[in-house]
Order: structure tokens, then C-alpha cells, then sequence
């Protein structure tokens, strides 16, 4: 059997040759993932060439894997029996984010589009793309399997034979009443060690997780998470199932909240930012207003420094050991915000906890500050300078206690004001915990010192 990097050669050979049967032969028997493994090395030219050869089926798992842009690029220069195909062998949640991306980008192309599918699809599609994408009702697809309390086994059975090839999965099945309310879930296990003759009711499960169309995305994967399953039902207002939201769609949405928290950790404002396709232009603007507003508040701490000029001139050995201090200090503080906007993000802690919060977060200030001004004074006398020793360590060790509060509350303190503590938390504790240091090394000199 060859090898997937033997079939990404031979993939590429034929393109470079142009050797349309070979081509075509080997599209249809490498594996989609195995594409995507050497879709970058692919040009422009023999990217395009490939999906008009592939399958529809294949060309759809590809295509839902691309990037908005890149997808809408191929939707609008694909031939249009070929986009015709690529649509109808979409699942429905993936045709419905590709539209949603389309009437944002290219109203022309969604329109063309929406005239590309079945009346039947069109209708479905034009119901979810009313939800919000960021919503359970963005996320659902409504191919589900549902069924009524009084069927028997045997029946569900059959019905199964007949609707799974058009079903997301087929491992749950839910239960409706004649409102199409959601009543109960069975799994296909119950279904095939059940007796033919057993009723759905008698051994359906009524405690059902679900959650409604307006439930927000991250809420929508802890769930699932909390609960390990593969997939989970979505209600409307009138507690009628609607449709399903499964794992797969779930670790896009996990991919891509944790992606965004990363980047606001970091002060980067381009949740969607794709690096490699980046211009140099969108880089600097996601980054700069952030910068802008940190070199301003950062300001304070020249102003500082001039202000404690004479302490400084009176011992030139402080200046030596501000580096140390205030990167130590902004390192301890980002770590206490971290894990508070992580604890946040995933309802391990509320903003009422803050008592709890400052009592225990007090304690791992206490020891670190020990810690860590225990080893700044040993590095202190290793320099000769011992006259200043008790000032660096006392320093240092009021600052990690009081950047490891800061890092701690401030999310906190974010979170309630109604701005998202991921955004700025890391840059403004490094800020914060600059000037206070700055404030503190400076002030217990003076003290110490008798400056």
C-alpha cells in the first residue's frame, strides 16, 4: 500500500504533468485527509485543478475544511454544475457557515449560491442562517433521527434503515411528542438489546441535556464536555427539537474560542487572524491600538523615575536591579491572570468568588514573594552590593504579592464592568505591576536608605 506522503508526490507529479487520467484516478483514491496534509505545498493553479477533478462528496470535505476566503474564492471560479454538486453534498450546518461568510463578503455570490440549491435545502439553510453563528443555533444541523413514545423497537428499527443514510448520527435517537416537543433520548444500544416488541416510552431516558437555539457556543461545549457526549439536542422557545449540535462541530468552536482568548491575552485584536495569509498592514493594526494605549499609560514610569532621580544618583547599584524586579513582578502577575480568566471561561469560578479568591491567592503571593526575594538577595551579596540587599528583597517581595493580587482581581474587576478580562488583563497587569513596582522599590530605598 503506498504511502500518504508516495500519494502526495504522485498527487502532484500528475498535476505538474498534467496527466488528467492519473489525476483523476488518484483523486479518487487518496484520502481527504491526506490532501489536506499537502494542500499548502499545492499553487493556486493546481489546487483548482484538483477539486474539479475530485468527487463532489470529496471536493465538499475539502472545501469545509478551507478558509472563508479561500472557500468563497473556489465557490466563484468553480464551474457551476461543479458548485451545484460541492453544495448538495454539504451537511447542512457546513453549507449554512459557508453562506453566512458569503452574504458578509460577497452578497453577488451568496445570492447566486442560494440559486444553486433545492427548494428543500434553500428553506432549511435560510431557517438556520436566521440564528446567530455563535449560538447553538448557528452550530445545529437538523438532521437528526427523532421518533414518538409509542412506537416499538422493531418499528424504530425499520424507520432507521430507512432515514440513517440522510442522518448526522444515528447513535441517539430523541423522542417527540406530537408538537415535535423533546421528551426523551434513547441510544441505538438500548435499541438492539431491547425486546421487538418493547415500546420507545419504556425505555426511553426523560432526563434530557439539551440546550436552546439561543445558547451561547461556549456554553454549548462545556456542556459537552461536562457530560462527554458526542452529540446534544437543540430546543426552541416552545421546547421543540429543532436540531443537533455534534463533537465535531464543538472542537471548531474550541479551536476557535481558545484561539481568540490567545490572541487577547496577547493584546492582539484579530480573533479570525490567519497569519500565513496576512498582509503586513492587517498584522500592525491588530496589533497596534493595544501598543499605542500601553506605551501612553507606560509613560508613568519615566515621570516616576524622574521623580526619584536623587535616590538613584545616591545609589547607582538600585538602577541595576529594576530589569529583574519589574520583569518578575509582571511575569507573577500574568500568571495569577491566566489562570483567573481561564477559571472564568470555564465557570470554575464567578465574580462573587473574589473573597475566596483574594484570601487564597493572598497565600501564593506570600510564598512566592519568599521565594523569589530569597534568591534575588543571594544574587545581590554575589554582586558585592550588601548595603542594599534588605532593599531589593523587600522590594521585590511586596511587589510579587501585590502584581500576584492584581493579576488576580483585575480580571475580576473587568468581568463585572462588562468587558471581556482576556482583552487587555495580561498588558494592563504588566502596566499596573511596572508602576507599582517602580513605586515600591523606589519608595523603600528611600526608607531603608534614609535618602
Amino acid at each position: 500500500m503506498p504511502t500518504q506522503q508516495a500519494n502526495l508526490e504522485r498527487l502532484k507529479e500528475a498535476l505538474e504533468l498534467g496527466d488528467l487520467p492519473a489525476l483523476e484516478a488518484l483523486a479518487q483514491a487518496t484520502p481527504v485527509h491526506e490532501i489536506l496534509e499537502g494542500w499548502e505545498e499545492l499553487s493556486g493553479e493546481h489546487r483548482y485543478v484538483l477539486l474539479t477533478v475530485l468527487p463532489p462528496a470529496k471536493a465538499a470535505e475539502v472545501i469545509a475544511q478551507l478558509e472563508p476566503e479561500e472557500q468563497l474564492e473556489f465557490l466563484e471560479t468553480l464551474p457551476r454544475f461543479q458548485v451545484r454538486g460541492v453544495l448538495a453534498e454539504l451537511d447542512p450546518d457546513d453549507l449554512t457557515d459557508l453562506l453566512q461568510e458569503a452574504h458578509e463578503a460577497k452578497p453577488e455570490l451568496y445570492r447566486e449560491l442560494l440559486e444553486l440549491l433545492d427548494p428543500e435545502t434553500r428553506a432549511q439553510v435560510t431557517r438556520l442562517l436566521a440564528y446567530e453563528e455563535d449560538e447553538a443555533g448557528g452550530l445545529m444541523t437538523p438532521e437528526y433521527v427523532a421518533v414518538r413514545a409509542g412506537m416499538t423497537v422493531e418499528e424504530v428499527l425499520n424507520f432507521l434503515r430507512r432515514v440513517a443514510p440522510d442522518a448526522e448520527t444515528i447513535y441517539y435517537i430523541y423522542v417527540v411528542d406530537d408538537q415535535g416537543r423533546l421528551i426523551g433520548v434513547l441510544s441505538l444500544r438500548d435499541l438492539i438489546v431491547a425486546d421487538p416488541a418493547t415500546r420507545v416510552k419504556e425505555i426511553m431516558n426523560e432526563n434530557v441535556v439539551y440546550v436552546t437555539t439561543e445558547t451561547d457556543q461556549e456554553e454549548v461545549a462545556r456542556l459537552m464536555a461536562d457530560y462527554d457526549f458526542t452529540v446534544l439536542p437543540v430546543v426552541d422557545e416552545d421546547q421543540r427539537l429543532v436540531g443537533i449540535v455534534t463533537v465535531d462541530d464543538v472542537i471548531d468552536v474550541l479551536e476557535e474560542e481558545a484561539t481568540e482568548d490567545i490572541y487577547r491575552l496577547g493584546a492582539v485584536e484579530a480573533p479570525e487572524l490567519v497569519y500565513s495569509r496576512s498582509r503586513v498592514f492587517e498584522l500592525w493594526s491588530a496589533r497596534v491600538r493595544w501598543l499605542v494605549i500601553l506605551i501612553l499609560t507606560g509613560m508613568i514610569t519615566s515621570t516616576i523615575l524622574g521623580s526619584y532621580e536623587r535616590v538613584l544618583k545616591a545609589v547607582t547599584a538600585l538602577s541595576f536591579y529594576l530589569p529583574v524586579l519589574l520583569g518578575t513582578g509582571g511575569n507573577s502577575g500574568s500568571q495569577a491572570a491566566t489562570i483567573i480568566v481561564r477559571a472564568l471561561g470555564t465557570k470554575d469560578i464567578e465574580i462573587k468568588d473574589w473573597p475566596q479568591i483574594l484570601l487564597k491567592e493572598s497565600g501564593v503571593g506570600l510564598l512566592l514573594g519568599l521565594t523569589l526575594s530569597a534568591l534575588i538577595a543571594v544574587k545581590v551579596v554575589i554582586d558585592g552590593h550588601l548595603g542594599i540587599t534588605p532593599v531589593v528583597a523587600l522590594a521585590l517581595f511586596l511587589l510579587v504579592i501585590v502584581a500576584n493580587l492584581a493579576g488576580s482581581l483585575l480580571p475580576l474587576l473587568l468581568a463585572r464592568l462588562g468587558i471581556d478580562p482576556a482583552l487587555i488583563s495580561n498588558p494592563l497587569i504588566a502596566t499596573v505591576s511596572d508602576i507599582s513596582g517602580l513605586v515600591i522599590y523606589l519608595n523603600v530605598a528611600k526608607l531603608l536608605l534614609g535618602l
